[in-house]
């Protein structure tokens, strides 16, 4: 363990050395990602592409609670490679794994993005297999392009914490106007030997973009909406419907994103209301500044969880959060190799129990994929 904690630590420094990503032609950064492609032949009559890819994240974390005590840790979060082949000219499948390097001796955990999909000539696509559920603001990004070190609250809590899902979706753009739909299995199962033997859910999502409404490089305005059925072994949240209001807005260094999500749960869930707001301004083409307010209602009892880190000094829920968290990045590479630091002070109100959760948390992390 020591040898691969060791050797992936040495691995990030070269990374993240300014050095190699100097502009040139083609940089450093540009050759060493480009290893990743295994094969390409656009002529080929059955495979076109063959990548490798995956994502690697660690953090560095330290919680406090007055009450509750404090935390110190670093953690491997995620660490995931599989294949993607284009083949047919139209159709990909991708695979990929879970690997868990926390305990590497049960290194295998779960298949993620594990599907085939058809795109159309005019974009439409079908995808059917082990898939993410995109909805909620957070939700619907993936942990390779958050903007801040975690999900929110609002996510965590009406969003599913088991990200993939056994089904079949139908996605595209056309215009201003972007839309996705699709049926589910909610039984979150590491593979696909439990498909549908809980319940279901249906997914539909439809936004449109005002940018040259407002004069705006991007002005998406969403409207995402859940059904869930109820059945004791689901693997998703007990919120039997979901409906999230998001938006993006963005104008070169300035963006402002935003959710309104509200549920009804069932089984023991209250309803929830959340609410996320993000602004975010870019210092350079680098280096980045974030800030995020978010805000957890349940209206009926103690149905809040609270994220990662801050569950294991509170292992109990709450019916009132809020969350202040500031954020600042530098993305060495984009998305594909980047620094997030991350300030937070949360506060939960535990109803009955008259107790609360008032804890600062500090998170540093390296964040690659390819």
């Amino acid at each position: 363990m020591k040898f691969i904690t060791h050797t992936l630590i040495l691995l990030l420094m070269v990374f993240a050395n300014p050095a190699i990503g100097q502009d040139s032609e083609k940089s450093s950064y540009d050759k060493i990602w480009g290893k990743v492609s295994l094969f390409e032949n656009k002529d080929g009559d059955i495979l076109q592409k063959l990548l490798f890819t995956g994502r690697l994240q660690g953090d560095y974390v330290s919680f406090d609670d007055s009450s509750a005590g404090s935390l110190r840790d670093f953690n491997w979060r995620r660490f995931r490679v599989g294949l993607k082949a284009s083949i047919f000219d139209r159709f990909t499948l991708h695979s990929e794994a879970d690997l868990n390097l926390q305990e590497p001796e049960s290194l295998y955990n779960r298949l993620t993005d594990t599907y085939i999909s058809w795109t159309s000539s005019s974009g439409i696509k079908f995808k059917v297999g082990k898939q993410s559920a995109p909805f909620t603001l957070d939700g619907s990004t993936s942990s390779k392009k958050l903007f801040a070190m975690e999900r929110s609250k609002v996510a965590g809590n009406l969003w599913f914490s088991r990200e993939y899902f056994s089904g079949a979706t139908i996605s595209g753009k056309r215009d201003k106007w972007e839309y996705i739909a699709g049926l589910y299995s909610s039984d979150g199962g590491t593979e696909f030997d439990q498909a549908f033997d809980a319940g279901r859910f249906l997914l539909f999502s439809i936004g449109y973009n005002f940018r040259e409404r407002f004069d705006l490089e991007n002005a998406l305005v969403r409207l995402d909406h859940v059904n869930n059925s109820e059945d004791p072994d689901n693997g998703t949240s007990k919120n039997k419907n979901i409906t999230s209001i998001v938006g993006k807005f963005d104008k070169g260094r300035r963006h402002l994103w935003a959710d309104l999500s509200l549920s009804d749960g069932y089984g023991g869930q209250s309803d929830l209301l959340g609410l996320q707001l993000m602004p975010f301004y870019d210092i350079t083409d680098k280096t980045q500044v974030v800030f995020r307010y978010t805000h957890v209602d349940s209206p009926d009892g103690n149905c809040i969880k609270l994220n990662r880190y801050e569950k294991t000094l509170v292992s109990g829920k709450g019916n009132n959060v809020n969350e202040y968290f500031f954020g600042l990045n530098h993305y060495f590479y984009g998305h594909k190799l980047k620094w997030q630091n991350g300030l937070q002070y949360t506060d939960m109100k535990i109803s009955g129990a008259g107790g609360s959760y008032n804890g600062w948390g500090f998170t540093s992390g390296l964040r690659i994929s390819w």
